[in-house]
């Protein structure tokens, strides 16, 4: 087995015996950590039919006016509290990053289509990816989008055709990121971006979870797991130069924080599990536990060398075209 981002053939044991924090898989999971760039990789690695199976219903957020009085009044405050302030961070992270004012717009593994929905009211031209086909329904009958489902290396796109591709927290969970970043450069223009957020390895929050760190306890969604030095090298790797990136949004990182602590109260846990009443209580304690989270992803950000939030944006640029400084 090779590190699926650097290459690197010695992998050492880091973590045994991980548990999906949402119970779908009741198998126990181990993790190695790469001695090259310290990324981290399931061992072994589950086969794309089985990973298809281990995503629930409710695993992207989507708020259904269908829902009863309780169910949309949560996901009203959850829109403005956490998932419109933090998709508005992305974007501001996105220009910042890569100097895109509007252009096209490729969100691959775009789930329910929320952010999608806010880079086209932002003034992108914008199209999806999802493999979830109730996903990829809500985003197009619901939402107005344009999202193609299926995996992104099976469907038509046009080569050369898009400004930047986007993938928000998906490449940890593919089983060959060097071919998705592949199909990728090969769809953008001369000069385009791959934009990547992901969780980091060597951040602060895998130090101080560990084990119980959610990006961890994702598995066996989640692969693999970069550090940022991996994250660089793949980008590198698949040709892409101006290599670029940022902390995450700070709620989002807390976010991740929160749901270490308190995996009940995910979208997937909530929603998918609890009835009436318990509903309302896991998300309560979610958001009481969003208060020290913010402190803790406040303080992985403190300027020191080698600072690393827990989840990040990673960007490179396709040679060619025009350059952005």
């Amino acid at each position: 087995m090779a590190c699926l981002f650097c290459g690197g053939k010695t992998l050492e044991p880091l973590y045994e015996g991980i548990r999906d924090h949402y119970g779908i898989d009741p198998e126990t999971h181990r993790f190695l950590r790469c001695a090259a760039c310290g990324s981290a990789t399931l061992d072994p690695l589950p086969s794309p039919e089985r990973l298809a199976a281990l995503y629930s219903a409710d695993y992207s957020f989507k708020p259904e006016p269908a829902h009863s009085a309780m169910r949309r009044f949560l996901q009203a405050v959850e829109w403005r509290c956490f998932y419109e302030p933090g998709y508005r961070s992305r974007l501001a992270i996105l220009r910042r990053l890569t100097g895109l004012r509007g252009g096209r717009v490729l969100e691959v593994g775009c789930g329910s289509g929320l952010f999608l929905r806010f880079l086209r009211e932002a003034g992108y031209t914008v199209e999806g990816v999802e493999t979830s086909a109730p996903d990829a329904a809500y985003a197009r009958n619901s939402l107005g989008l344009t999202v193609y489902e299926g995996a992104l290396e099976d469907l038509p796109l046009e080569r050369r055709g898009y400004d930047a591709v986007v993938m928000v927290y998906v490449l940890e969970h593919i089983p060959d990121p060097a071919a998705t970043l592949g199909r990728i450069r090969d769809l953008l223009k001369p000069g385009g971006w791959a934009v990547l957020g992901l969780p980091v390895m060597d951040s602060g929050q895998s130090r101080w979870l560990g084990a119980r760190w959610s990006a961890v306890t994702e598995a066996p969604r989640h692969v693999a797991i970069p550090s940022a030095a991996g994250a660089k090298r793949l980008l590198e790797g698949a040709g892409f130069t101006d290599i670029r990136c940022a902390p995450s949004p700070l709620s989002e990182n807390a976010g991740h924080i929160a749901l270490s602590l308190l995996p009940g109260a995910a979208s997937p846990r909530a929603y998918g599990e609890a009835r009436g009443a318990a509903v309302l209580a896991r998300r309560a304690a979610g958001a009481l536990m969003m208060l020290p989270a913010l402190m803790l992803a406040a303080l992985e950000r403190v300027p020191r060398r080698e600072a690393r939030a827990g989840t990040m944006f990673f960007c490179g640029r396709k040679p060619g075209g025009a350059h952005v400084p």
